[in-house]
């Protein structure tokens, strides 16, 4: 009676499955028709991108110093400059951040003229800004003038450094121009290719600039002064379609929800948006299919694993934001995602060598098992080998697939916070997760069934060495994804 149960259960898996499919084919279809008009920070969630624009004069270096900031470290800096905790920016506060902000950036500013350090001070008031990012939330501009008063002398050396912002991930960029003074030997270039962080290419945004520091050497005195600043440029970037999901989905946080028929559509949406995203590069669909080509796992030990990465991944976003919410600046989300992936792959890793190990020896009793029988004997009894879907793997399987949060649901958990609607936030959230976990589960059902026509199907031989080869896949996904991270 409970394996007759059990049968009916694997057979409906693949039915529930097919019918969430279907809404997520649907939900895709209207997120694509109209999808949300928020704009994500073009370098990622994450990024604190600095500009420091140098011009050297006779009595001094001016830096026009820029801190550009994402959705999530400006959400951070927010709760800093909101002294009283109300929830809103006076004048008093605001110009009491920018003045301390900026002469504590002037001070992790090294300059040093011909072997002396010069200290860089403030020049004036500096200016701050929110423009709009994804989710509701808002990005942060800051511009800091500052200057390091000294006399300079044709023929000296001239070095600088931002040290600010250490180990943070972004775009950092320095520019050194003279006025009436020329520049000879310089290692930086004379124009800012982000027009001040405004404006950045979109051939370099998976590679950004990487430049904290400059040398070069003054020369003589000319006719040429140098160019005021750039006003702030419209950035024209090109949305990839993973860009235009991650704004979709962000934006549902403040378009959707107001009505019951809505928080049905919105979470329809997250559904679709969450299935899409796991189609993306990564997500163990590739592990999930490589471990199980080689165990004998059941449709039901498949959705127990896609339920689990739902919870861990709804879990994982709410672990962060809780972090992000309570430490501050104090916490940085992107250094905690390193060290999560890192660990992540460490653990496919393992497994992946745990498994090596193991299908090497039962491919070596199987090819033994088939040298001490006859053909005849052999095509009787057929393919014999167990090959147990243990807990571990499974578990592996869960972990891999759900412990690494989306920026994008950390985004719209956030703005949710931000806005008061932390119920609807988490319903988005779990929402995605689960149309992430069911594109895990549906790569499992296909890999369950072609893992039983390969048995059918193929040669003795190839049935049993293709377990071994999915083995050493794992093992190399796990090696890639820790090289990668670090």
């Amino acid at each position: 009676m409970a394996s007759r149960r059990r049968g009916s259960i694997n057979r409906r898996a693949p039915r529930i499955v097919a019918r969430l499919a279907l809404v997520l084919g649907v939900s895709s279809f209207v997120l694509l028709a109209g999808g949300g008009a928020a704009q994500a920070h073009p370098l990622g969630n994450f990024t604190i991108n600095l500009y420091d624009g140098l011009t050297v004069q006779a009595d001094g270096i001016d830096v026009d110093y820029v801190v550009d900031m994402a959705e999530i470290p400006a959400f951070e800096e927010k709760q800093a400059i909101d002294a009283n905790g109300d929830g809103a920016f006076d004048s008093t506060e605001t110009q009491s951040y920018v003045t301390d902000t900026c002469a504590r950036l002037a001070s992790g500013a090294t300059l040093t003229v011909a072997n002396a350090t010069v200290p860089v001070r403030p020049a004036t008031i500096g200016t701050i800004t929110f423009p709009p990012g994804a989710g509701g939330l808002s990005t942060m501009r800051l511009e800091c003038p500052m200057h390091g008063k000294v006399a300079i002398r044709q023929g000296e050396t001239v070095s600088y450094k931002d040290g600010n912002f250490d180990g943070r991930i972004g775009w950092h960029e320095v520019t050194v121009v003279g006025d009436r003074l020329a520049v000879l030997d310089s290692d930086a270039p004379a124009q800012s290719v982000s027009t001040r962080l405004t404006a950045y290419p979109a051939d370099l945004l998976q590679s950004p600039l990487d430049q904290r520091t400059a040398s070069f050497r003054v020369g003589g005195a000319t006719d040429i002064a140098a160019a005021a600043p750039v006003t702030d440029a419209t950035t024209t970037i090109t949305r990839s379609f993973g860009d235009r999901l991650t704004n979709a989905f962000t934006g549902l946080v403040t378009t959707g929800g107001s009505t019951p028929l809505l928080w049905m559509l919105a979470l329809a949406t997250a559904f679709a948006i969450g299935g899409i995203h796991a189609l993306g590069p990564g997500h163990g669909k590739t592990l999930m299919a490589a471990y199980l080509v080689g165990s004998d796992a059941r449709p039901r030990q498949v959705v127990a694993v896609g339920a689990a990465v739902s919870v861990m991944h709804t879990a994982s976003v709410v672990v962060l934001g809780v972090a992000v919410l309570l430490a501050g600046r104090a916490f940085t989300p992107e250094v905690a995602y390193r060290w999560t992936t890192i660990a992540s792959g460490a653990v496919v890793a393992g497994l992946g060598v745990y498994l090596l190990v193991t299908r090497i020896r039962n491919a070596r009793r199987a090819r033994a098992h088939d040298m001490a029988h006859t053909h005849g004997h052999d095509h009787e009894h057929g393919h014999t080998h167990e090959r147990p879907a243990g807990r571990f793997g499974l578990a592996t399987l869960a972990v891999s697939g759900g412990i690494l949060p989306s920026p994008s649901a950390l985004i719209a958990l956030l703005a949710a916070i931000a806005i008061g609607r932390v119920v609807f936030g988490l319903a988005l959230v779990l929402a995605f997760g689960l149309g992430l976990a069911t594109i895990l589960v549906a790569v499992g059902f296909g890999t369950i069934k072609a893992r039983s026509t390969m048995d059918r199907r193929l040669s003795r031989r190839v049935a049993t060495w293709a377990p071994v080869i999915s083995a050493a896949c794992i093992c190399l996904l796990g090696t890639v994804l820790v090289a990668r991270t670090l």
